[in-house]
Formats: structure tokens, sequence, C-alpha cells
């Protein structure tokens, strides 16, 4: 199984230097800087790596050539406790303070912005590892680029693990804060899909999601989404969302609010 596991890495670590190798070809100036950050983001202690990322992020889209290498962190244990952060943590119950590399990443990924959009829709559909995928479906929620919303759509569809498929679903909804419904493909036809998933979290952000898209088509399922589940699918606040009504979670209310004001 380990022996899988490694190949899988492998493969997708070959995957993702072929896409560099193509984005190198066509850019062929990545800076020394960058070249520097990327070695310590390899090599270098937890603390210097979170510099590291968030250095690449102050560089914007000159720093696409690191994309993969933070999306390889996006998963990382590793965090940099300073000693304010130490003393904290041992007043405090919850100790919970310090520097993570992969949340340095991520904001360093979003930064970055659209020119990571295909490492990372790469990452969403291929990485052999479901935090990093989880995660990587995050990031794209927060650049919002419409570039991503294919592969936002086929990781709802078919990822395996439910926290893939949550967070894709939710980014679906982000999306939507910047593009209209119009641009998003068949987002909202995914979304109706994944109301029925066997996961309760992705049913509720599926629900949310249909829910900051204003999607009206969407009210007959959501009316069967609150039948079949009850108010834990959150179907009756997408589609107050969507209807500006305040009927609560009673789907027969809903139902004769839609029969009353649906249009053929």
């Amino acid at each position: 199984m380990k022996k899988l596991a490694s190949t899988a890495v492998i493969l997708f670590l070959v995957v993702s230097l072929s896409i560099a190798g193509q984005s190198s070809a066509q850019d062929t100036a990545v800076s020394e800087d960058v070249k520097e950050q990327i070695k310590i983001l390899q090599s270098g202690s937890t603390k210097e790596k979170i510099n590291a990322a968030r250095n690449l992020g102050e560089m914007g889209s000159e720093a696409v050539p690191s994309a993969m290498y933070l999306i390889e962190l996006l998963d990382s244990p590793e965090k940099h406790k300073s000693l304010l952060d130490r003393i904290l943590n041992i007043v405090t119950i919850v100790g919970g303070f310090g520097d993570e590399i992969s949340h340095e990443s991520q904001e360093a990924l979003v930064r970055i912005g659209a020119p990571a959009v295909g490492p990372l829709s790469t990452a969403l559909l291929n990485h052999p590892r479901s935090t990093v995928r989880r995660n990587a479906a995050i990031v794209l929620g927060n650049i919002k680029d419409v570039e991503s919303v294919d592969s936002l759509i086929k990781a709802l569809r078919n990822d395996a693990d439910y926290e893939v498929r949550m967070c894709s679903a939710e980014a679906l909804g982000k999306l939507s804060e910047r593009w209209s419904i119009d641009l998003l493909g068949n987002s909202v036809e995914a979304l109706l899909e994944a109301l029925g998933d066997e996961d309760p979290n992705v049913r509720q952000k599926a629900a949310n999601a249909l829910g900051e898209m204003k999607a009206i088509q969407a009210v007959p399922d959501l009316i069967a989404a609150l039948k079949t589940y009850g108010k834990d699918s959150d179907a009756d606040h997408a589609l107050y969302m969507i209807t500006l009504q305040r009927l609560g979670n009673d789907p027969q209310k809903w139902q004769g609010w839609w029969d009353a004001n649906k249009q053929e």
C-alpha cells in the first residue's frame, strides 16, 4: 500500500513538473529570487519556509513557477512557534498558536492568483493526498477564477473524499460572487446532484452554494431536500437567500409559495 501511495506521489510530481516546464518554456525569465525561495521551500527550516511562502505571495504572478512546490505544502503539519506563542500555549487550554506552513502556502497561492489555477486544478483532480486536494479546492474558491469551474465540478462529482467534495461545492458558491451563473458552466446542475450526496456536510455546502448563486431553478430541488433531510440540510436558508422569503423549515409552506409564484 505504501509503495502504491509513493508511486502516486511520483506520478503527480511528474505531471506537475511537466506543466511547470511548459510554463517555463513560455516564460524563461524566472527570477533568481523566485529560485532561491523555491530552494528554501524544499529544504529550509519551518520558519524559513513560512517566510519563503510569504515572500512568494508578495511577488504575485511572478512567483507562479513556485506553485507546485507551495501545493506540496498545502497539508504540511509544520508550525513555527515564537517564544510568545510558546508562552501563550502554556497559559491557555487550547495550544493553537503559531504560524502554519499550510496556511501560508494557501495565502501565497491566492496572492499569485489566476496563474496558479492550472497547477491547483491539476492537484485537485490528481493529487494522491486528499488533504492537498481539499486545500486546493479552498484556494481555488478564494482565487475565484472562472477557469477553475470545470475542475471543481469534476471534484464535486467524483472525488471519493467527502471533504474534497464539500470544499469544491463551497468554492463553486464563492465563484458566484464574481461570475454570473451563465459563466459557471454546469455548476448548478452539479450542485443539484450534490443535494443528494451521501454525506450531510456535502449536502449543506451544496445548498448554501445554490443560495449564494441565487439559483431560482434550484427551488424545487431545495424543497425536496428539505422534505427528505429536514432543517439539517440547510435548504431552508438557501431558499431564503434565493427568494428572500422567511418561511422557515416547513417544506409545505415553501411548496405552497413556489406553486403560487413559480414562472412557467
